[in-house]
């Protein structure tokens, strides 16, 4: 995902419709001319540009997360250890993730995730936390949302024996795709994968490094479940909730490791 476009200058993104496109095999992409499969997410009304970029501009990663500390515990965040206190593994992702300020506009807190993968630890901290949540939830698909996604999610899919499925921007992938439309404040967007990739029936992680509008996961919660993949959850590292894109996301659990 292209963050300095999508996250912070779209506005709140809707799915609108769906598209196909062939250019490959017809017979097989025939075979997606009628998906049945209908979407949980959700539509939300739209806000300003400048009410989002007002949002991020003034959000912090909570840097206050250590083992000698018992901050409020949300369950949709990395789980406290047993003797309740938060898991230290995030101290270190959070301290590992750099804000820059008034990138790529002013006001704008920029989350930059290049300074986590620096840090060897705690860019492992990261893929083993989330490793350790789906490793035993029968995972067959991990799909990753261009761009930041392909990072997270090869090893992770590695570590749970699932295929990782690439979420592209349009005319990245060659072959037949199948593809999701979404609105932005101003014009469209689509993701794509390519058609086969998954099959009806499987269980599906959709990961990214960041939530913000929420638009671009649902788009991609929409696309799986249109051929009949059940989607299990959405996993982040950072999360704006100012933002509220987990509401966009309707019955569809999101996981995050930094809020």
């Amino acid at each position: 995902m292209d963050h300095t476009l999508k996250i912070f200058n779209s506005d709140v993104v809707i799915v609108k419709s769906h598209t196909f496109l062939y250019s490959g095999n017809f017979v097989n992409s025939l075979k997606l001319l009628a998906p049945s499969f209908p979407s949980t997410c959700t539509k939300k009304p739209s806000t300003s540009a400048s009410t989002a970029r007002r949002g991020s501009g003034g959000r912090h990663l909570q840097a206050s997360y250590s083992a000698d500390l018992n901050p409020s515990y949300s369950s949709n965040m990395a789980p406290p250890t047993s003797d309740g206190l938060i898991d230290s593994r995030i101290a270190r992702i959070t301290s590992a993730i750099r804000v820059i300020p008034d990138f790529p506009k002013p006001g704008i807190l920029f989350q930059d995730i290049t300074t986590l993968l620096l840090d060897p630890v705690a860019f492992k901290d990261t893929i083993d936390l989330f490793v350790e949540r789906y490793k035993d939830k029968d995972i067959s698909v991990v799909a990753g949302v261009e761009a930041r996604g392909f990072i997270f999610g090869p090893p992770i899919a590695l570590a749970i024996g699932a295929k990782f499925v690439p979420m592209r921007k349009p005319n990245k992938l060659p072959g037949a795709v199948i593809s999701e439309e979404y609105s932005l404040e101003y014009g469209t967007d689509k993701i794509e994968m390519h058609v086969g990739a998954v099959q009806e029936g499987e269980r599906a992680l959709v990961i990214d490094d960041l939530i913000a509008t929420g638009g671009t996961l649902c788009a991609a919660i929409s696309l799986l479940e249109r051929v009949g993949v059940k989607v299990v959850e959405c996993a982040c590292v950072i999360e704006l909730p100012e933002l509220k894109g987990r509401e966009r996301l309707g019955d569809k659990p999101l996981y995050v490791l930094v809020s």
